[in-house]
């Protein structure tokens, strides 16, 4: 039998199997981030009919090459080509199509595997998974009351349990925030160089129920009763009602009582809930510093929330140097006649001279307020009393009070308090992926909050994975091994990354692989006619 028939024969096959890898790419065009395939020959092995032999002098022969006959091709490798495909916009939240190196990481009872497919999704548990297998990553805890990522294990995220709802958070940090110019008040005198500027404070109790407090900051024109302050200085206050805080209300009698130890009239913070003005709620607010433990009083009483209000402190002062720039601030007294005692400060410092510095307020709520309600870190036990700690007797609440940001200068009164934290209670109404692969969950409260994140693994050799199947791949000898924890990759949501089968570079490999098949079968045509003719030789 001639060599050039199983020469045709061994180039049938394999132009077979290149035809087979170009018709799956094709059928693979529209596969979610398929990669494609491609197929690559190497000759066989040779048969020597004669060695080569070099230039003899003595024999004044020339050198002779060697004489070598092939016995057709083999397959040299088909390799997966692991290029980017191109970025198909779904604007489905949930979609991700990866940016760069690495694999998102699935499992199932038959183990771990990995996909360039993003299309993720939801099941009635909202557990997320792409086409049945649960997708795994980083899921999140609480540290310090803020939900953050814990990177240190793999888990099957799912949007389950407590992340379907957020619960109403109690407002612990307040920053006021703006301009305050002298040229736009409310009210000038020119006689007492006084005017002022009203804003609403919006603060959040426990069961995220919303409140508005009116703060009223007074622009004082005297120099002389605040000396370090160059420009003047401002008083601000935390408007109040008189209260009868046993029936919760308002005092309207002329003259009205004077609060004491010995009745129930106490000058009190109307809160009203959802703006209500018709209808407030009552809290004793009061201001105080990081050193002092308790608010500062002077009273002796029982430590009930009587005798807080009666004590409590809604007032100071803030002072700014020839640049606008806060100098310090503090908590004020109030002479006889009502009017706000300013504090003093250095010009050198930010150090009071007269005065508490305060960067808290404690909160207790007096009548009104939604049941059970508190307000602030709730963390913090009270042990307020003007003679003995009695912190069976009430709850007081904790805030944080920032007004650093506040500035004195031209230009329009942009002066506002923004809450930096509370709220009301909200359910999950949508979630978007970010480009770090972190899940955020968007509430109906209008807040969002960490989900989790979407890890990717990385391989030395991702050309080295095996396919098995439904977009999957499973790590080999030649691929590196995953390390069970993933990196943080690039990825964008609302997006899926195509195939990367590239169509006019597949229809040109179809025609030169038809054209070879053909030309081998040429040859095995034209082998079986030599053999016919040899066969023939015997008539």
């Amino acid at each position: 039998m001639m060599r050039s028939m199983f020469s045709g024969v061994s180039s049938l096959r394999v132009h077979q199997t290149r035809m087979d890898v170009i018709a799956n790419n094709i059928a693979n065009v529209n596969t979610v981030g398929f990669k494609s395939q491609r197929a690559t020959f190497a000759d066989a092995f040779y048969q020597r009919i004669q060695g080569a032999s070099g230039p003899d002098a003595t024999t004044g022969r020339a050198g002779v090459n060697p004489q070598q006959i092939g016995l057709g091709l083999n397959l040299a490798s088909i390799d997966n080509i692991m290029t980017q495909g191109a970025t198909q916009r779904t604007d489905r939240s949930t979609d991700v199509t990866l940016t760069g190196p690495g694999f998102l990481i699935v499992q199932d009872s038959g183990g771990q595997f990995f996909t360039r497919a993003g299309n993720i999704g939801r099941d009635f548990q909202n557990n997320l998974h792409i086409n049945g297998m649960q997708l795994m990553g980083w899921s999140t805890h609480v540290v310090d009351g803020r939900h953050v990522v814990d990177r240190s294990a793999l888990v099957p995220l799912s949007l389950g349990g407590d992340k379907q709802s957020m619960p109403a958070e109690p407002t612990s940090i307040l920053n006021m925030v703006g301009n305050l110019n002298i040229t736009q008040l409310t009210d000038w005198d020119p006689d007492t160089g006084r005017g002022h500027v009203t804003r609403s404070m919006a603060i959040y109790d426990s069961l995220g129920n919303r409140y508005l407090l009116d703060v009223r900051f007074t622009y004082h024109r005297d120099f002389s009763e605040a000396a370090a302050s160059p420009h003047g200085y401002w008083t601000f206050e935390i408007l109040t009602e008189l209260v009868d805080i046993n029936t919760g209300e308002i005092v309207t009698t002329t003259p009205p009582p004077v609060p004491a130890a010995g009745n129930n009239y106490r000058h009190v913070i109307p809160a009203f809930l959802g703006n209500d003005r018709e209808n407030p709620s009552f809290l004793g607010m009061c201001l105080f510093g990081d050193a002092d433990l308790t608010p500062p009083i002077g009273a002796v009483g029982s430590g009930t929330i009587a005798d807080f209000a009666l004590n409590m402190v809604t007032s100071g002062t803030i002072a700014f140097n020839s640049r606008g720039e806060v100098i310090g601030k503090g908590v004020a007294d109030v002479d006889s006649d009502g009017v706000i005692i300013p504090v003093e400060f250095d010009p050198t410092n930010t150090d009071v001279i007269r005065g508490n510095v305060f960067d808290h307020i404690r909160v207790v709520p007096v009548a009104g307020v939604a049941p059970s309600a508190t307000f602030g870190d709730t963390n913090v036990i009270s042990s307020y009393s003007p003679t003995a700690p009695h912190p069976s007797l009430m709850s007081i609440g904790n805030m944080t009070f920032n007004m650093s940001e506040l500035f004195q200068r031209g230009g329009n009164t942009t002066m506002r308090v923004l809450t930096m934290d509370g709220g009301a209670p909200g359910d999950l109404v949508d979630l978007s992926i970010g480009g770090d692969g972190t899940i955020m969950g968007r509430y109906s409260n209008g807040r969002t909050r960490v989900l989790g994140q979407i890890p990717l693994a990385l391989f030395q050799n991702p050309e080295g994975l095996e396919r098995v199947g439904a977009n999957l791949w499973v790590p080999t000898a030649n691929s590196g091994a995953f390390d069970g924890v993933g990196l943080i990759g690039s990825m964008q949501g609302g997006a899926l990354e195509m195939s990367n089968v590239d169509l006019a570079n597949e229809f040109t490999e179809m025609i030169t692989t038809q054209r070879g098949f053909q030309a081998a079968s040429r040859t095995i045509t034209v082998s079986d006619e030599m053999l016919q003719e040899l066969v023939n030789l015997r008539r």
